[in-house]
Formats: C-alpha cells, sequence, structure tokens
C-alpha cells in the first residue's frame, strides 16, 4: 500500500541502488455500471506499452534469485546491460558487500553512457555491447538520459515463491472477502506484491501487514492504537483493503488507475487522470516528484505477480502451498489478560504472540488487556466451545490504566489522548507541551487520571 498516501510502499521491497532520478495499490459495483470504454473492455487490460515491464517483472519473480541481479534502464526495462552475481546471504555483511558490488557496476555503465554522449567511439566488447542496445544515430542527449536512469534488481524468485506457499492459507478467503464489496477477486493477488503474504511484514515508509497500510491510511479502515494494529490483522486488513480499492475504483473508473492508486494514492492518480484523461498516458507522460519508478511500475507490477501466482506450478514446479483452516478465529467478549489465556488454555505465550500479532507489545507485556472484539487466532487444537466456557471468567470490566505512555511513530497529543479516553488539554498541561502540542518519538508522556 501506498509509500505516499495510500497503504504502502512494498509492498514487496525492492534491493535497488539509483542513480539519478527518472520520472518514476472500488469495484465494479453491484450496481449497474455504465457502458464501458474501451479501456475498461478488460479489467485488467496489458497494455502494448507495458508489457516489456510485465515481461521483467514476471522473469524477476520467477527466474532469478537473491544471488542475482539485472543493471537496466528505468524507463525502458527491455533495456538489460548486465547480470551480475551477489552474495545471497541474508546478512548485514553480504548486504554491504552487494552494495559496493553494484556502486561498482553503475558506475561502470554511467561512464560508458556518457562516453557515448560525448561521441566516443566504443572501443572494449562491453562498450560495443552497450551502444548496440541504442539504434543507429542515436542522439547524444539520449545517452546522456539513459546515464541518469540506470538501476540495479535483486531477483525475487526465493521471495516471491515463499509468498505463494503462504498465500495458500488465506487467498481463498480474501477472494470471498474482496467479491462480497462488488470487486474482481483477482484483487486478492495484490499481496504477492506488496508483502508476499508475510504479516510481519514493514516497510521503510512505515507501511505494515499483507496489505501494507500505512499509519495514515490504516487509520481509515481500521484500529491502530497502542493495544492493537490491525493492519497486521490479514482478514481485519484484507476487509480495509477491499474499502480502499473500492473507493479508488469509484473515484477513477478503470482499474489499471484504482490499483495505481494503491501504490501512488487517489488524490494523485486523480490528478494525474484529470491531466492525461487514460492509464496509457499517464504511464507515458505523467510526471511529478513522487510519480516515479515504484508508482509508474505498480500496475505492470501486479499484472506480473497475478499471472504467477495463479499459475504458480507453471514457474515453480509443484509447491506445496500452505492450508486453510489451520487455526481457531474466536472475537473476545470483553477485556482480557494474555497472561490469564495462557493460563486457562492449551497455548503458550510465544504461540499466543506468533499467532496475534495484531497485538501490540504492552499486551504480551501484561500492561494492557486484549479489548473486546479484537478476533483471537489460535491452535487448531483449542476449540470454540473450550473457549466459551473458559474465557467468561476471565473477562476483565475495562481497559488496565497505564500512567505513562512512550511515543511511536505516527503518534500525536490527539490520538494519545483518545486512546486513553482523557482530555487533550490535560495531556497537554501535564506534560507542557505547548500550545502547538510537539511530541517526539521516545517521549514518555505522563497519562493525567480520570
Amino acid at each position: 500500500m501506498a509509500r505516499f498516501s495510500g497503504p504502502s510502499v512494498c509492498f514487496i521491497v525492492f534491493v535497488s541502488i539509483v542513480i539519478g532520478a527518472c520520472g518514476s495499490a472500488a469495484p465494479v459495483c453491484q450496481a449497474a455500471q455504465p457502458a464501458a470504454s474501451p479501456e475498461q473492455a478488460e479489467l485488467f487490460p496489458v497494455y502494448d506499452l507495458i508489457k516489456p515491464n510485465v515481461k521483467f517483472w514476471t522473469n524477476i519473480f520467477t527466474q532469478y534469485t537473491r544471488g542475482q541481479a539485472l543493471v537496466h534502464d528505468m524507463g525502458d526495462l527491455s533495456r538489460i546491460y548486465e547480470e551480475i552475481k551477489l552474495n545471497p546471504a541474508k546478512s548485514r555483511a553480504a548486504a554491504r558487500t552487494n552494495k559496493k558490488t553494484k556502486k561498482k557496476v553503475l558506475k561502470k555503465y554511467r561512464a560508458i553512457l556518457i562516453g557515448l554522449s560525448k561521441g566516443e567511439t566504443p572501443k572494449t566488447p562491453t562498450e560495443k555491447k552497450v551502444a548496440a542496445l541504442f539504434p543507429d544515430k542515436t542522439k547524444p542527449v539520449t545517452f546522456r538520459r539513459a546515464a541518469q536512469r540506470l538501476r540495479v534488481q535483486t531477483g525475487l524468485k526465493e521471495h516471491f515463491m515463499e509468498g505463494v506457499i503462504r498465500s495458500g492459507a488465506l487467498i481463498d478467503e480474501f477472494k470471498m472477502i474482496i467479491k462480497s464489496y462488488g470487486l474482481p477477486e483477482d484483487l486478492a493477488y495484490l499481496p504477492c506484491l506488496e508483502s508476499a503474504f508475510d504479516v510481519h511484514t514493514y516497510s521503510k515508509y512505515g507501511a505494515a501487514g499483507l496489505w501494507q497500510f500505512t499509519h495514515y491510511t490504516g487509520k481509515l479502515f481500521m484500529d491502530i492504537n497502542q493495544v492493537v494494529d490491525q493492519r497486521r490483522d490479514p482478514i481485519v486488513s484484507t476487509h480495509g483493503a477491499a474499502q480502499l480499492l473500492k473507493r479508488n475504483y469509484e473515484k477513477l473508473q478503470n482499474w489499471p488507475m484504482a490499483i495505481t492508486a494503491y501504490n501512488h494514492g487517489l488524490y494523485g492518480m486523480s490528478r494525474a487522470k484529470d491531466k492525461h484523461k487514460t492509464y496509457p498516458a499517464i504511464y507515458s507522460d505523467y510526471s511529478s516528484r513522487s510519480f516515479r519508478f515504484a508508482s509508474r511500475n505498480f500496475y505492470p507490477e501486479f499484472i506480473a505477480a497475478r499471472k504467477v501466482a495463479k499459475n504458480y506450478i507453471e514457474y515453480y514446479g509443484n509447491i506445496i502451498l500452505d492450508k486453510p483452516g489451520q487455526q481457531t478465529r474466536y472475537k473476545v467478549q470483553g477485556f482480557v489478560a494474555a497472561k490469564d489465556l495462557v493460563r486457562a488454555l492449551p497455548v503458550d505465550l510465544h504461540t499466543l504472540k506468533t499467532m496475534n500479532p495484531a497485538l501490540r507489545k504492552p499486551v504480551f507485556d501484561g500492561k494492557k488487556y486484549i479489548p473486546p472484539g479484537q478476533t483471537l487466532y489460535l491452535p487448531k487444537h483449542i476449540s470454540l466451545d473450550l473457549l466459551n466456557k473458559t474465557l467468561g471468567p476471565l473477562y476483565r470490566t475495562a481497559q488496565r490504566y497505564t500512567p505513562f505512555h512512550r511515543v511511536v511513530k505516527g503518534d500525536t497529543a490527539g490520538s494519545i489522548a483518545n486512546t486513553y479516553k482523557v482530555p487533550l488539554k490535560e495531556l497537554i498541561a501535564m506534560n507542557g507541551l505547548g500550545k502547538k502540542a510537539t511530541i517526539r518519538v521516545g517521549q514518555t508522556l505522563k497519562i493525567p487520571f480520570k
């Protein structure tokens, strides 16, 4: 989900180093629809101008591993300069080594392209290979621009395949949820792109969960506070994603734009549509400080991700997908302590924490109770009948009071006051926050007693 005003950025997190800049995720409603325009005739059209991109991302998802990377042109994904080898280890040392390798190869190709822009005759095999990637009589400015569009894309085969395997436990339910909003069920494949179906994923933009909602956008559709972060609840966040996609489509009236808005934000895509009218024109001509490589490629990536996930045997062989229904779900009716659940049920604290990523640290530290209405995910051997018999005596009548709050990213004085149900003016006065109520990450605030 958007890295800007939508859920966020990765979505699959791209491992890349860029030199320079480049002009850079609502529904078929249940009500009767107006006559479809040519652009709407197919729900997810694959325009000719994005076919090279779809092919590129399909290959990245299925052929190239984390030990491989492609040096390419950001503006023309069919222009591949070289395939390089990387250290495939998941370690900081490997990451540092790979970063140096990428910088070195980018510097090499930048120098070659600048040389060609000055009219230098290619001499080495590499220089001749680069020159051959461009038409005869290419203008110097074209080579200079290409030098600013160099990028390295690391292979994602293992990452994407692991996501497809994880998707087996949820994809059918996701399709049902999305269809219940009158949307195309294939939108359920977006988490393959956003998070590889890893509920624990966080992006560098602060997006979280399977659908990669940012804090701001997530608050529009679900609870995010000191006790729960429902961006990390797979079912609640899927309902949120469906609502966001429905809103995008109702505003933009076609899926290429609505899906791009999932990454770029509805406001940004509305502005792009007002200016360029159609998706192909937006893809080719739209430019802004935020509409860059990730946003421009988001829809082609979705097309590639959907294709691979639906036809995974063709690309990965007979891999075994995770199975659904390997857990019990239970919506609690009152406030309940995690430690009480562990004492009363055949489940340990680590399992409870692992299976319920939406519950935040204060719950497991014993500082807060699980709130009523929150869905618990528990091992399958814990039956609903056992839960009904056991939880009643464990319920508390109110949330546990904590006199101090440590500020985390996304907090505001208003949101903290709302979380603790205390007057904002008293919170400001007790902590001397001043008229602007400025707070900083890591700051400890006193919470006034009710």
